[in-house]
Formats: C-alpha cells, sequence, structure tokens
C-alpha cells in the first residue's frame, strides 16, 4: 500500500518537474492562437491576389419583364452608358439618381462584354445616390426542342 502512495507521488513530482505547478486549466494556449491567427491572415491574403472579374452573364431561364416605370441605363460593349436614352457617365449618372424621387431600383441593361468591375462600379455609384436595387436584365435561354 506504501508502495502505491509512492507511485503517485513520483508521478506528481516528475509533472512538476516537467509542467511547474500549472494544473491543465493554466496552460498556455496563446501560441496556438496566434498559429492559427496568422494561418487565417495568409488565407485570407492569399485568397484575395487574384479576383476573377470576367463573369459571363448568366442566361435566365424565367420570361419575367420588369416594370417599364423603373429607370433604365444602359451600358454598351465598349462601356458607354445612356440613362433613359440620354448618354452619361458614372458623375452625371450619380447627379440624376440623387435627383430622382420615389424611385428605389436601376434596370440595367448590359451588353454581355462588359466586364463585371464596370457593373460594380455603376452599383457603387447608384448606391451613393440612394438607390440600393438593381433589376440586371439578361437574355433569354434558347431551349432545346
Amino acid at each position: 500500500m506504501a508502495r502505491r502512495i509512492r507511485r503517485g507521488s513520483d508521478y506528481q513530482d516528475l509533472r512538476r518537474k516537467l509542467l511547474g505547478n500549472k494544473t491543465t486549466q493554466e496552460e498556455n494556449v496563446i501560441p496556438m492562437i496566434n498559429v492559427v491567427f496568422l494561418l487565417l491572415m495568409y488565407f485570407m491574403v492569399a485568397g484575395n491576389l487574384q479576383p476573377d472579374f470576367d463573369v459571363t452573364p448568366p442566361f435566365s431561364t424565367q420570361m419575367a419583364e420588369p416594370p417599364p416605370q423603373i429607370p433604365t441605363l444602359s451600358v454598351g460593349q465598349d462601356g458607354s452608358m445612356r440613362f433613359e436614352n440620354r448618354p452619361t457617365d458614372l458623375e452625371r449618372l450619380k447627379a440624376e439618381l440623387s435627383r430622382m424621387v420615389g424611385h428605389e431600383k436601376l434596370k440595367i441593361h448590359a451588353d454581355a462584354k462588359v466586364e463585371a468591375l464596370m457593373i460594380s462600379k455603376i452599383m457603387k455609384t447608384a448606391a451613393d445616390a440612394g438607390i440600393l436595387q438593381f433589376v440586371l436584365v439578361t437574355q433569354r435561354r434558347a431551349e432545346a426542342g
């Protein structure tokens, strides 16, 4: 019986020598948190180095027409814009949208070759003017028949 107590005390002595007087609840986890944080930062930066802006607009499977009273912006293949059939640029578009009262949506007719970055700039400009909802007009998918 004394031998058993001796073994227990040997274990406790060895544990104290190796770990000090820390209990399992007092173990230092800060180095592990630092490693996890650094890995998180690495993947966040590495994942955002080359964003994919060349997006092909989707085809529509439904034939829903947006209401005609929504203001319309047309964007040509070369990036030229027409707001309600009048030539415009981003600054004039923002001014015209700011003057509009009672509209909360903007209908965007964009050519399939227009870069998604251009559409994003248009949406940001409209959002700065107070328009937060957008209707992106797409092509109807031809049905195989």
